[in-house]
């Protein structure tokens, strides 16, 4: 029974561990995942100079101003999280007239990044039933820290030298084949999508992911110090 009990703190900690990195991400996400600061770090301002005239498609997102950039931004990523709601309607005002930020491969895309986020909301919930509900039910029953930081360690050892043999972009690549549908695009070059050039993607995406990395770890190392403490006036009592 030990080692039942023990496979379900394990069960319980990788929950709680994907719970803090979604926590961490829709908490980062409320502030339109910093991209002001983002903007500076990453020279986003050069990179639109160069390829904003060069866009096939629609021409005036280098004459806007960091202001404007990170509006249209956080228009998006408003959107994203509120089931794709006014994608379309997000413009920019360029020589008089009112332009799309947007062609309809972007917006598609987006719509079902917008989707994915509500299934990850809806799974995320899953995992707070199962970390509330496995810490309860495994109470009177302590988890062994050496066998449990032992298994969490290598796992995540693991998964961060499978990103670093395969490479971070072609992880990132994959799982975009992987959860978007076949038929629809998500690979966006400069020259065809300002959308991409305002992101400086995948560029960005590094440096938003580590973010959410180092709050979900702070998140999970928080629930760990709740949990200990919380045994300790357990078993005193």
């Amino acid at each position: 029974m030990k080692n039942v009990h023990q496979l379900g703190w394990f069960v319980v900690l990788i929950a709680a561990l994907l719970l803090s990195l979604a926590l961490s991400w829709f908490g980062l996400a409320a502030a339109h995942y910093g991209f002001e600061r983002w903007y500076d770090i990453y020279d986003i301002g050069e990179h639109i100079d160069r390829y904003g005239p060069q866009n096939r498609f629609i021409r005036g997102l280098d004459s806007l101003d960091k202001a404007e950039h990170v509006r249209l931004f956080n228009a998006i990523s408003e959107a994203v999280h509120h089931q794709g709601e006014g994608l379309k309607e997000i413009t920019f005002e360029y020589r008089g007239s009112t332009r799309p930020l947007l062609r309809q491969p972007e917006v598609v895309h987006l719509q079902d990044v917008a989707n994915l986020i509500d299934v990850l909301r809806l799974v995320s919930v899953f995992f707070a039933v199962v970390v509330v509900g496995g810490t309860l039910l495994l109470r009177r029953h302590k988890p062994r820290w050496r066998i449990q930081g032992a298994l969490l360690g290598g796992l995540m050892s693991l998964s961060v030298l499978s990103i670093i043999l395969i490479g971070p972009k072609q992880v990132f690549y994959h799982l975009h084949e992987m959860i978007f549908p076949a038929d629809h695009a998500w690979f966006f070059y400069y020259q065809d999508s300002l959308m991409a050039t305002l992101m400086k993607a995948p560029d960005l995406f590094g440096g938003i992911a580590l973010v959410i990395v180092m709050g979900g770890v702070i998140l999970f190392g928080f629930y760990l110090l709740l949990l200990t403490g919380w045994q300790r006036r357990q078993g005193s009592q």
